[in-house]
């Protein structure tokens, strides 16, 4: 199933899109900073794993 189909399935409250091939449910954010370079990155809580925000999908952290 291609991601856009899954995006419009999801509840845009609780799950975001950050980059074209990436969702991640919004209560599972632990905090967003930013790398040498300015991008955005996504920690998720509970795992080491940081996930990079694409700048099409960075006004959706402007609210938290």
């Amino acid at each position: 199933k291609p991601i856009k189909e899954l995006i419009d399935e999801l509840d845009p409250d609780e799950f975001w899109q950050i980059h074209r091939s990436t969702v991640v449910r919004v209560d599972a954010v632990e905090q967003v900073s930013r790398d040498f370079r300015g991008r955005q990155i996504v920690h998720v809580k509970g795992s080491q794993e940081k996930l990079e925000v694409s700048r099409t999908f960075n006004h959706l952290f402007k609210q938290m």
